[in-house]
């Protein structure tokens, strides 16, 4: 998808400020929305979502404000809550109601033992992978449309396949499809980053993790 989310590569954004010792959220808010996004019983279409934002909102908002896009558009579209009910809140709690809370103690501890607790991986049946360690691919020129893990700076870009892994849903079509599961194979593919920008210093390489349609 051609969108104004897709900045790696991009130029005339400036440096990134690194903040010394940052604090994994700087306003409680934030702490909110991303206990929402772990548990995030809103259906797939997370970052399509996300995409679908215009411009100059995009930018001007800060990370989580796109989380939170993206919880509002998916809950509506999946008829959890209206933008009516969302804007009849808005204007209670503007008015001083306190905004409503759930102690829910079995909730948090499965919550917090998402973060302790290691899930093996699922298995996927999916055609056999085109591609072995060593071959050279070329990048797809015509991105689809919707959401794409791959991304616009490796457009029509020459690679060598490093790694072949076992089949995943391919989340292009996740994304996009309302959660429709569709595995395939996934490479990590190696690109001289001398061939995808200008640099001072060459020699560098990018390692960018690719399914079987990114590639021809």
């Amino acid at each position: 998808m051609d969108g104004v989310h897709d900045l790696g590569g991009k130029q005339g954004y400036g440096p990134v400020e690194r903040e010394p010792n940052e604090p994994p959220f700087h306003e409680p808010w934030e702490g909110r929305v991303h206990g929402i996004g772990v548990v995030d019983p809103l259906g797939p279409g997370f970052r399509h979502s996300i995409e679908l934002m215009g411009a100059v909102e995009y930018l001007t908002t800060l990370y989580y404000e796109h989380w939170l896009h993206s919880f509002i558009e998916r809950g509506v579209r999946h008829g959890h809550f209206t933008r009516e009910e969302l804007a009849a809140w808005e204007r209670r709690i503007a008015d001083g109601e306190p905004a409503p809370a759930r102690a829910d103690p079995e909730g948090a501890a499965e919550v917090r033992a998402l973060f302790t607790r290691a899930r093996p991986p699922e298995r996927y049946d999916a055609p056999p992978a085109r591609h072995a360690v060593g071959d050279r691919v070329q990048v797809i020129r015509l991105l689809p449309s919707g959401h794409t893990r791959c991304p616009g700076y490796l457009r029509g870009a020459e690679g060598v396949i490093e790694s072949v892994h076992e089949p995943q849903p391919i989340l292009d079509v996740y994304e996009n499809e309302d959660g429709r599961i569709e595995p395939e194979a996934w490479y990590t593919v190696a690109f001289d980053a001398g061939q995808l920008w200008e640099l001072h210093e060459p020699g560098h390489t990018v390692l960018v993790d690719l399914w079987e349609r990114h590639l021809v």
